[in-house]
């Protein structure tokens, strides 16, 4: 038994992951998805131009695509705990900002602030929480607190219209604002704690009777300055980029290519509403399939998932079709959020943890940048999102490939290069 849970009947760790949930719901779930909510009143109020508004998304998330890269080496030398602390606050008044701008280029400084400092209190920062907290059930963890963004975004997208409608779209900033302050701002300074030794626990699966030196246990794995000498590690990343484009390229364009095949918009935002449910459920679910398969026979489910619902979006207009898209959405579009930082660590293990999560994250997010215009250029050509979608189950088979020979190779590639592969026995 943990010694945590001899003090308590909840393992502390527990709590953790609670917050990432909270954190997660009001970062992604709230900002990111709900900035298309706020295009619409806001051009037709300030008379700014679809596109010209709709760069303030690319800014926040090539600011996301920065922090990736950057964030694990800040880590190493800034507690996490701090950071997130410190981040919190300024995301919370980066996005308030929003409510007071008066022109294109205040709303871009607002998105850049936002921005950074969501990327530092997201996917880095939490993955680096979980795998500290725990040992074992990492990815049942990892994916109850992405879980998160899924359910944040579910809650806040309605939200976020009604405020518009009843209060205007500056009041509707400030309350959302005011939210995500209240909300992640108390969690960050009296839940978050970056290590059990904090707590004076040890994390989920280790025993006081092991009497392991767990400071070693941090210590092993690979340095990130090995692993970008390898293909391999490329590979891995790679991939990450075109998972993003395959899954994202889906679940963004879901609702009109349902209403192009001959559905009504509002059925087609009724598909896009259950597929965001149905990819809330994915990650706890993927997560829960990483603890029990391992890093391969869980990767293959999740592009088979995604494959599923292309599929689904290839048979549209027929009905079937559209419960394979919100079927298959869950645990496919589930794996850029989940898979990321549970490959990163069953690979190359924990020494620099964040580092490598950072940079496959920074791929991750090129991918999301790219996609849009990749789907959006195919339809503008062809004038059906259905050949893109074709490549994608294409492109997926390969993604699948490539990830198996680099899960199998990439510890041979080290020892090759002289490098000690010295970690934690993977799952």
């Amino acid at each position: 038994m943990n010694k945590g849970e001899k003090k308590n009947k909840i393992f502390y760790g527990w709590l953790i992951v609670a917050g990432c949930f909270i954190i997660m719901g009001m970062s992604y779930g709230a900002i990111n998805n709900c900035m298309g909510v706020f295009i619409k009143p806001v051009c037709a109020d300030m008379g700014f131009s679809r596109a010209g508004m709709g760069l303030t998304q690319t800014i926040l998330s090539a600011s996301l695509m920065v922090m990736s890269l950057v964030s694990g080496r800040i880590f190493s030398r800034l507690d996490v705990t701090l950071a997130l602390r410190i981040s919190s606050i300024f995301m919370a008044g980066g996005y308030f900002c929003f409510s007071f701008a008066r022109s294109l280029p205040m709303f871009y400084g607002a998105a850049l602030v936002t921005g950074v400092a969501e990327g530092m209190i997201t996917t880095v920062a939490l993955s680096m929480l979980i795998n500290n907290w725990f040992h074992t059930r990492r990815g049942f963890a990892v994916g109850l607190a992405f879980m998160g963004s899924g359910v944040g975004g579910m809650i806040c997208n309605p939200l976020a219209s009604q405020l518009i409608i009843h209060y205007g779209w500056r009041t509707a900033y400030q309350m959302l604002a005011v939210m995500i302050f209240l909300l992640v701002v108390p969690v960050c300074f009296f839940i978050i704690r970056t290590r059990p030794a904090d707590k004076g626990l040890l994390p989920y699966g280790e025993t006081g009777d092991e009497k392991e030196d767990l400071s070693q246990v941090e210590k092993q794995g690979v340095y990130y300055r090995h692993a970008v000498r390898t293909p391999q590690f490329w590979v891995i990343c790679l991939c990450a980029a075109l998972n993003t484009i395959c899954t994202s390229g889906l679940m963004q364009n879901t609702a009109p290519h349902v209403s192009d095949v001959g559905y009504s918009p509002t059925f087609a935002a009724s598909v896009a509403s259950f597929g965001m449910g149905s990819l809330a459920i994915g990650k706890l679910v993927l997560g829960w399939l990483y603890d029990k398969l391992g890093a391969e026979k869980a990767t293959i489910v999740s592009h088979t998932s995604a494959g599923v619902a292309l599929a689904g979006a290839l048979m549209a207009p027929a009905m079937p079709g559209i419960g394979l898209i919100v079927l298959g959405t869950g645990l496919g579009g589930a794996f850029g959020n989940v898979a990321h930082p549970i490959i990163a660590q069953i690979v190359y293990g924990n020494r620099d943890f964040g580092s490598i999560l950072g940079m496959i994250s920074a791929f991750a997010n090129i991918g999301g940048m790219f996609c849009p215009v990749l789907v959006g250029g195919s339809y503008d050509v062809l004038h059906s999102y259905k050949p893109a979608f074709a490549a994608m189950i294409v492109l997926l088979c390969l993604i699948t490939l490539a990830y198996m020979w680099a899960f199998r190779t990439q510890d041979k590639a080290l020892e090759k290069r002289g490098f000690v592969v010295a970690r934690e026995e993977k799952n």
